[in-house]
């Protein structure tokens, strides 16, 4: 496989997702918490958050260990190791603490860029919406290559 089809992949296989699962916990704490201000609630749902996040990466280990294996650029397979969190200790904590606090971001992105009755009304299914047709159409891009078969390579 190239390394543009793997960027591509990767692109709508993790990154997009990342980012729409983010905007997830940011449109629910937003929806659930009245109140916004409160730093405390807002480090409690950074912590879940982040614990969150690292359920969601330990789920896509075996295709991202797949697509490390088959590109050949050295910077690439750094970027694509970011979410492999069984690639180091390091690599798990500093995932976390990333996640930490892009959970924080991205909950004042959503409390800014939309209104209460959008965040409550139907913003959380465009992002889920979006997130399922980023993860179909990865899928569809190279279904084979990132299969889980054990007779295959």
């Amino acid at each position: 496989m190239s390394n543009k089809k793997i960027t591509i992949i990767y692109t709508f296989l993790f990154i997009i997702p990342y980012l729409l699962c983010l905007a997830l916990i940011g449109t629910g704490y937003d929806a659930l918490v009245n109140h916004y201000n409160s730093w405390w609630r807002l480090i409690i749902c950074a912590v879940i958050g982040a614990v969150l996040m690292i359920a969601v990466k330990s789920i896509a280990h075996r295709p991202i260990k797949i697509i490390t294996q088959q590109t050949t650029n050295r910077y690439l397979k750094k970027v694509i190791n970011f979410f492999n969190i069984d690639y180091s200790m390091t690599n798990f904590y500093l995932n976390f603490v990333i996640d930490f606090v892009m959970t924080i971001v991205s909950t004042k992105i959503i409390h800014r860029l939309f209104e209460l009755y959008q965040i409550q009304g139907s913003l959380m299914g465009w992002i889920i919406a979006l997130l399922v047709l980023s993860l179909v159409l990865a899928s569809n891009i190279e279904y084979n290559s990132l299969s889980i078969d054990p007779q295959q390579k």
